[in-house]
This record gives C-alpha cells, structure tokens and sequence, in this order.
C-alpha cells in the first residue's frame, strides 16, 4: 500500500523516545553503569520528550482534518488507536514526575513514590509502543500486518534505538558503559531477529489466506479478475495498491537488516577495545535510517484485500 511518510516518521520516531525513556528509568532504577548524574537526567528528559512529542506531531499529518484528533480518545474500549492515544498523554505527566523527583533529589535515591513513578512510566511507555504495533496487527484485511509478530517488532526496534541512545547519553555523563552497552547489543540482536522472523512469517503466508474467489463468494472454481471497472486511478488503487518491485524489495531487506541491526551492532562491538563514544554516534544515524526503511517497507510490501478486486488475484 501507499506508505503515509508522516505516520513512518511517527512510529519510528516516538518508538524511539519511548524506547529510551523506559530504558534510562530502568538504568536509573537499578543503577546500570552507575549513580546518574544531573546532567544525564537533562539530556535524557530533552531527547526522549522531543523524540515522542515530534513523532505524536507527525502523527497528525496523515489526518485530512487535523482538529478532530481528539477523537482518537473517545474508543478507548474497543479501538487500539483511542488505547494508543490515551497511553500516550498519560505517560507524559507521568514521566515527568518521575524525572522531576530525580532532578530535585539527588538523580540516585528512590523511595516509594519516586520508585512507583518510574514503574508506571516504563508501563506506559511500552504500552504505547505496543498499542501502536497493535492498530495494525488486529487488521485481517492485511495478512502481513495481522500478527503478534507486528507488535512485538514495533517494541523490539523502538527498545533498539533507545538502548542505542542510552550508551550515548551515559557515556556522556561518565558512566560505566559495559553494562550499558552489553543491554543496547542484546536489544539489537532481538531486533535483528525478530525481523528475520517476521520476514520468514510473510513469506510463507505469501500465498495462503483469502484469493478472488473467497473475496467474491465465488468458490466454485478459479476466479480470474478480467475488468478492475474503473478506466483510471482510484483511491483504493493510489492508498492500497503499491506497484513495488519484488526484487528491489529483496534488496531493500537485505539493506534494513544490515542497517538496523547488524552494522550498529558492530559498532558496538568496537567499543570494547575503546572507550570512545564515537562507534556509537556513528551507528545512531545508521540504525534510524535502517528503521525509517525497515517502516517504509512495512507499509509498501502490505497487500490489502482489495487487490483482488483490482489487479492480481494473489494477495
């Protein structure tokens, strides 16, 4: 299908900043290279709220009317996109708390209302990423999309970049990066995998699942489309129907994978001979690109069912 650039922007972005901000809690909780310092608190607060707050705002620009987001909110019981949303404002005053207590005690300490804080803010942190894997998992009508694969890759990649940007930010603040850096490569590595998986689950469901027959009640025998009725583009034929190449498609996997996963990963590696910090600010750009990829085809390589009523009988 057509991939909507600002909802790409949007998942992978406020992935990340979700992805960081419930990693450094965790660091801070349980001290993960270290007491944290003031400063780190700072940098952290800035890049995980600037993340999320810039992706929540991408997330607007595939709306045709923009005030009327607040709809989002009004399903909360039966709509993932309304769980979402409501995650997502809920985590805000809630992290904010949570690193304000910090700020204003001594960045180590924390007793029961701080400790509870940051529970909750790793909750929903990760609640929001998994509600966002899940608007497009609970949709039948694309089979790519409907697995407990889709969610858990959205978690997975959101948790690699922000472990990613831990190491940068603890070893800014002088951190002991082994622990840290041990935690972002375990986090790479699952990603890497559970992409791997996830394209292995879409290859073999490539030709299960519903055809033109089923699409039409016509079981009786080999449904073939002879007519699309329309002489022109449509707007199910420009948002659901992507005339991309499958083996330039292949190419781009291949590039998602080492992008994302492995080159960052090397990086990493590299740190344990040197304790310089620029391994890891090298492969931060380098795995956002391979994510922001790794999205674009998330959306491109989708087939909804309504190719059967348009051009191939395969889906």
């Amino acid at each position: 299908m057509h991939p909507p650039l600002s909802v790409v922007g949007f998942t992978v972005l406020s992935g990340a900043g979700y992805g960081f901000i419930a990693l450094f809690v965790i660091a801070a909780m349980l001290q993960l290279g270290g007491p944290v310092a003031g400063g780190e608190l700072t940098a952290a607060a800035i890049i995980g709220f600037l993340l999320i707050t810039v992706g929540l705002l991408l997330s607007t620009g595939h709306l045709a009317n923009p005030r009327n987001a607040w709809r989002a909110f009004s399903r909360f019981r039966s709509s993932w996109l309304s769980r979402e949303a409501v995650l997502a404002v809920l985590f805000y005053p809630v992290a904010a708390l949570y690193l304000l207590g910090l700020l204003l005690g001594d960045g180590v300490s924390h007793g029961p209302v701080t400790g509870l804080l940051g529970v909750l803010t790793v909750i929903l942190a990760l609640g929001t990423v998994l509600a966002t894997g899940m608007i497009y998992a609970c949709l039948p009508t694309i089979r790519a999309w409907h697995s407990s694969l889709t969610p858990i890759n959205y978690l997975l990649m959101g948790l690699a970049l922000g472990g990613l940007l831990l190491v940068l930010v603890r070893g800014t603040g002088g951190a002991d990066l082994t622990p840290v850096t041990a935690l972002a490569l375990l986090l790479l590595v699952l990603a890497g995998l559970g992409k791997l998986l996830h394209y292995d689950w879409q290859r073999r469901q490539a030709h299960r699942g519903p055809d033109a027959g089923s699409a039409t009640g016509l079981t009786g025998g080999r449904v073939r489309l002879l007519d699309p009725g329309h002489t022109s583009g449509t707007f199910l034929t420009e948002e659901f129907i992507h005339g991309a190449d499958e083996d330039g498609i292949r190419v781009l996997r291949r590039l998602v994978l080492m992008a994302g996963f492995v080159i960052p990963a090397l990086m990493l590696l590299a740190m344990a001979t040197s304790p310089a910090l620029w391994p890891v600010a090298l492969a931060l750009p380098i795995a956002f690109a391979g994510v922001l990829l790794e999205r674009w085809l998330f959306f491109v390589e989708a087939r909804h069912v309504v190719r059967h009523y348009n051009v191939r009988t395969a889906v």
